[in-house]
């Protein structure tokens, strides 16, 4: 009898000490799934610009935490996202993490010619477990490419 309740303590033990890393890990996997899905988005975006032959971006929006798939149609020139361009996706953000830019206006345009409206990174923290991804842009042809942490 002793020696079961001493296995039942010891299981009851190493079922405690894995659960904290368990949930790092669960948390760690939801960055990756949402970085993968941010670079997708990103090569979606520039694959309609090219195909369409049309001027297609992503918005910024760090106030509902989300970003916006649409094409360009209300004033092209300035490489914004304005009322009245045709919203074709909107992608919300998991619980935990946060999105940072550093492109102008909050914006980038893929041009038809597959190139981006300028060079920049999106940051994707996760609050929970202190990790980041970086998604950066290189504006003269648009590629996409996802790294850890800050930069690549």
């Amino acid at each position: 009898l002793i020696e079961m309740m001493i296995v039942v303590v010891l299981i009851g033990v190493f079922a405690t000490l894995s659960t904290g890393g368990f949930d790092k890990f669960i948390q760690r996997q939801k960055l990756k799934t949402e970085g993968r899905d941010l670079i997708s988005n990103l090569r979606l975006t520039r694959s309609y610009a090219v195909a369409r032959k049309d001027q297609y971006g992503i918005y910024f929006d760090a106030n509902n935490n989300q970003y916006l798939l649409f094409k360009d149609l209300v004033n092209p020139s300035s490489y914004t996202y304005d009322y009245g361009d045709s919203v074709i996706k909107t992608e919300s953000i998991a619980d935990n993490l946060y999105l940072s830019w550093t492109f102008p206006n909050n914006v980038v345009i893929y041009l038809p010619n597959g190139s981006a409206s300028s060079s920049g990174q999106v940051y994707l923290y996760h609050m929970g477990i202190y990790e980041s991804l970086t998604a950066d842009v290189l504006g003269s042809t648009g590629r996409a490419r996802l790294t850890q942490g800050y930069g690549g």
